[in-house]
């Protein structure tokens, strides 16, 4: 590959990338985009500061992958990333590149998108202006979580676009081999019940059967979390008392995000 850039990197997967964009710029309207040599990561919180989103895409599972130094951090507003990356089509290969003559002392001003198409030989450069990065540099805490469920991410999408319908709040709990979501709302109540099963639910950890484990949260924020459904089958939740729920999706084969 060419020299010209001090960062350049191919991927064929494009529906993945576009399932990513669309989630995350409803969560993320602004953040910093780290890329290393061992992949590209993003760790933000959404602008309520209730969101904690941690993404991480592996470099050698990309077509090709180079960042010329240790660390090449930008600031992009993801939504203007987003309708870029949306006009790509399925059948492309994207390109997201720094040249080398616009990037000085750790900064640049633009982010390149090159959407390729062999089959109408069409190439199509887009050049994507950046915003300054924050110098707030968060990390994601080590936490031990005692119930992590393995659960089809399509029937939690169910479950949570249902429950948002009757109430703001949602209980989740994890008692012996059963999940249970539970909301109460001005006009009804709801309660789902999910038992383990192979193939379809799985505990991943398990508590003891006599600890509960449970916890209240927004279905609003669960509602964006969901955005990311069509990234896989299926997902794993990290359920502990008196800590945030985190949902991990994979992003087809390049990686993960945990919300």
């Amino acid at each position: 590959m060419s020299n010209k850039y001090v960062l350049e990197i191919k991927t064929v997967q494009i529906a993945p990338f576009r399932t990513l964009m669309t989630a995350l710029k409803d969560i993320l309207l602004e953040t910093n985009i780290t890329f290393r040599e061992d992949g590209i990561r993003i760790v933000n919180m959404d602008k309520s500061h209730t969101i904690l989103a941690y993404l991480h895409l592996e470099a050698d599972k990309f077509e090709y992958y180079y960042c010329k130094y240790p660390q090449i951090v930008i600031g992009v507003n993801m939504f203007h990333l987003f309708k870029l990356i949306n006009s790509i089509d399925n059948d492309d290969t994207l390109t997201i590149y720094i040249e080398e003559d616009e990037y000085c002392d750790g900064i640049t001003d633009h982010l390149g998108l090159k959407f390729e198409n062999g089959d109408i030989k069409q190439c199509k450069n887009q050049k994507l202006k950046l915003i300054e990065p924050d110098d707030e540099n968060l990390e994601v805490p080590e936490v031990q979580f005692s119930s992590i469920i393995n659960l089809p991410s399509a029937d939690f999408q169910k479950i949570i676009r249902d429950l948002s319908n009757i109430s703001e709040r949602i209980e989740i709990k994890s008692v012996g081999n059963e999940l249970i979501f539970k909301c109460q709302g001005p006009f009804a109540s709801c309660e789902v019940r999910r038992s383990e099963s192979d193939g379809i639910m799985e505990f991943v950890q398990k508590q003891s059967s006599s600890k509960v484990i449970q916890g209240e949260f927004s279905l609003k924020n669960l509602g964006y979390f969901i955005k990311c459904t069509n990234l896989c089958s299926s997902i794993e939740m990290y359920l502990e008392n008196d800590l945030p729920l985190i949902v991990k999706y994979s992003v087809a084969s390049l990686g993960e995000i945990k919300l």
